[in-house]
């Protein structure tokens, strides 16, 4: 029997620039012949790194493969499909009546990550070839995009269908989401570095670990006590000796006695004694292969582990997002507990670097009990409850 062949590859093409250089790209292929639109988005993501483009690109071909496997296409599609894919990931075809392993087919983290790359297509899709169309959900109108169903899709949640589907391998997923105050002093107390306190300070502040890490010297304002990143998700990186319009974020006066220690001590320590002179204010302090170099992600990410095992913490629950997910929670419960200094939804985007309040609900903790308390004391502040 003749095996099928793809209609939807991911090839790697060879251009040449202007200065004769070359670079290589990956795209989408419909029958050999690169797509348009599709592989527009996927540009888009390979500007930072080229291996980003070809995992975005290599995920979106699955979806599109099996939309055409149902005589369907990308720009026809509707949330039915995009749910349908899901369950076909997770379970193979049911139309067979065949279902698989889970553990052997698909695991939480890569379902997530397909429900990304849809989602951010779909709303890249909406964004450049929008059209004047609208549709409503239960709690707002939106705008759809040029076949009418583009916000459809981007806007449903299909978090429930991971959750509900993967509920077992959701639990060896679990991480610490929002440090407590203990938390946060216990892993501040075990670093063996100032840098690395502080870049988990920053982080405590609402950076991305993107962020914090891609910060040069020129934007940390010692006197003002301000700081910016130079690269944001989403945004345009900041070209060295460039106004820089990504997020002023003030930092507090521990956070940066942290930072200039460091600025004065090890870092200047590392730069005379290695010969490199970064832009970038955190550097490599450790002598050999990437002395005086910017930090890299996945150095952190060890050094941030390591020093969750000194205080305690199991690292297999310890990640480099849970700063800000901290960070956004502490707003919201403001926000409930002081409602007199009216801080808005829009001022928490604006601190956040969000676009939209649909940015804020997968930070909300719903155990929160000093909201819980809060809520409760505010009830019942005259005494008694007022039951029938």
């Amino acid at each position: 029997m003749k095996q099928q062949t793809n209609r939807f590859r991911v090839k790697r093409f060879h251009f040449e620039t202007d200065s004769g250089t070359e670079i290589g790209r990956y795209m989408i292929t419909d029958n050999l012949l690169p797509m348009l639109e599709v592989n527009q988005w996927i540009e888009a993501k390979s500007l930072r790194k080229v291996s980003t483009g070809k995992a975005y690109a290599e995920k979106l071909s699955v979806y599109l493969n099996y939309l055409d496997s149902r005589d369907m296409e990308y720009d026809s599609a509707t949330n039915r499909h995009v749910t349908a894919f899901l369950q076909n990931l997770i379970y193979g075809s049911l139309n067979d009546l065949k279902i698989q392993s889970v553990e052997t087919v698909v695991t939480y983290g890569t379902l997530s990550q397909y429900v990304t790359v849809i989602t951010d297509f779909y709303r890249w899709l909406d964004n450049n070839y929008e059209s004047q169309m609208y549709f409503r959900t239960k709690t707002s109108r939106v705008r759809a995009g040029k076949s009418f169903l583009y916000g459809q899709i981007y806007s449903f949640d299909y978090k429930y269908i991971v959750d509900r589907y993967l509920p077992g391998l959701k639990g060896g997923r679990e991480y610490v989401k929002w440090y407590d105050d203990g938390e946060k002093q216990a892993i501040c107390s075990n670093f063996l570095t100032l840098r690395d306190e502080a870049v988990f300070r920053i982080t405590l502040e609402g950076f991305r670990i993107d962020e914090a890490l891609s910060v040069r010297l020129e934007h940390y304002n010692a006197t003002e006590r301000m700081i910016q990143p130079s690269r944001s998700k989403g945004r345009a990186f900041v070209p060295e000796g460039h106004f820089n319009p990504l997020r002023t974020v003030a930092l507090p006066d521990e956070t940066c006695t942290i930072l200039d220690r460091y600025i004065a001590t090890e870092r200047m320590t590392a730069e005379n004694e290695s010969g490199v002179v970064s832009q970038y204010l955190f550097i490599n302090l450790r002598k050999g292969k990437g002395f005086g170099l910017p930090l890299s992600y996945r150095n952190y990410l060890a050094i941030l582990k390591s020093c969750s095992t000194r205080a305690g913490l199991d690292p297999h629950k310890i990640r480099t997002h849970s700063g800000r997910s901290t960070k956004a929670m502490e707003y919201i419960e403001h926000q409930i507990l002081h409602p007199e200094d009216g801080l808005s939804d829009a001022v928490l985007l604006e601190c956040m670097g969000w676009r939209s309040t649909g940015s804020i609900e997968p930070y909300r903790n719903h155990n929160n009990q000093v909201i819980a308390r809060a809520v409760m004391e505010k009830l019942h502040r005259n005494g008694g409850d007022d039951h029938d």
